[in-house]
């Protein structure tokens, strides 16, 4: 290990359930030397745990897409994961779900951040020694949740709110202790790969703050990444592990990667590796075919370079919000909270979605 360089990799959503949950503890010693052997040259790897590791079998909410995971998966991770448990699926079996899938990570030896008994618990970031440097982590998911009471209070469990000022000062005083902040955020809309407004504000304020690094999880599709010498942002990192639970075709679900983010520290410089991958039929990761792989490239780097212009994020929301493999998604998913909830509740569903969209800043 060369004491001039740390490297980490960053990858999006990872929900070890349903079909990639039976296909993991069908070879659990096989699945962890493919991970094993795919995040090799990194020292710490860091992404989105999407499932309560529980043994619950009553959900706490009537919805569509309710997610778990036999506690036993985690035997296929490597111990170099650091996990975020910041997002809008960790409490779908409740406080108590919550509670049992940080004891199983604890127990593991897992390190982890974005949930807690309460909200300093949950604010509370990861700190890790690497090569004599010191690296914080931190978590948080995007306020359109707020209306499911998923966020910790002072006496309550729950998790950490990306809430600007918050993460302002936190990260100013976690930068104070180490020398390079990671800042992880579950936020923006699902199928589309573009940066909200809120996105856009949220990662200004992160970088503003001192974070290296910032990155975006939750639309289920990549996005591209913006750069500078000292910082990067990563706007949509797609699934890393996720069973296909959708009603209709939706291609880049299945075509996905991870960024090997490498820091050299004499000179205060990053350097970024983009590493494509596809999902198997049971939302397994595997090695992208050349055609493939060089097509997952060709869209972050696309997308990397709109984002950087003036006023291309809001047309290119509105163009990937006319696709029809977007619409029949959308169409199939608000008709089920409609059955389910009522039409009051799927129009302030939908009304929440536009402003998120379009008009809210933070």
């Amino acid at each position: 290990m060369d004491d001039n360089f740390i490297t980490i990799t960053c990858i999006g959503d990872i929900a070890p359930a349903k079909s990639a949950e039976s296909a993991i503890m069908a070879d659990i010693a096989g699945q962890k030397r493919l991970f094993e052997a795919f995040f090799a040259g990194s020292d710490v790897v860091f992404g989105n745990l999407e499932a309560p590791l529980t043994t619950a079998n009553t959900p706490t909410e009537n919805k569509k897409y309710i997610l778990k995971a036999e506690p036993r998966v985690l035997d296929a991770f490597p111990d170099k994961f650091v996990f975020s448990l910041a997002n809008n699926h960790i409490l779908d079996y409740g406080h108590d779900g919550l509670l049992e899938t940080m004891a199983c990570l604890s127990k593991k030896g897992f390190r982890f951040t974005g949930a807690g008994e309460n909200l300093e618990a949950a604010g509370k970031p990861v700190i890790i020694d690497c090569t004599g440097k010191k690296i914080g982590f931190l978590a948080a998911a995007g306020n359109r949740y707020d209306n499911r009471n998923l966020a910790a209070t002072e006496n309550k469990p729950g998790i950490w709110p990306a809430n600007p000022d918050l993460l302002h000062r936190k990260i100013i005083h976690l930068k104070k202790l180490v020398n390079l902040v990671y800042v992880s955020i579950h936020m923006g809309m699902e199928y589309i790969p573009v940066p909200t407004p809120g996105m856009l504000e949220l990662a200004k304020t992160c970088h503003q703050a001192g974070a290296q690094v910032v990155f975006f999880h939750h639309a289920h599709c990549v996005s591209g990444y913006t750069a500078a010498q000292d910082s990067i942002t990563l706007w949509g990192t797609g699934n890393f592990l996720f069973p296909d639970i959708l009603d209709y075709p939706f291609t880049p679900w299945f075509e996905s990667a991870a960024w090997t983010i490498r820091h050299h520290m004499p000179e205060n410089r990053i350097d970024v590796i983009t590493r494509p991958f596809t999902l198997d039929g049971r939302g397994l990761p595997r090695k992208a075919g050349a055609h493939t792989g060089d097509k997952i490239v060709k869209r972050i780097d696309y997308l990397g370079g709109k984002i950087n212009e003036t006023g291309a994020p809001a047309w290119l929301r509105l163009i990937h919000m006319g696709k029809p493999a977007y619409l029949r998604l959308l169409v199939s998913n608000y008709s089920d909270i409609a059955r389910r909830k009522g039409l009051p509740n799927m129009a302030g569903q939908i009304l929440s979605a536009i402003k998120h969209l379009f008009l809210t800043k933070t």
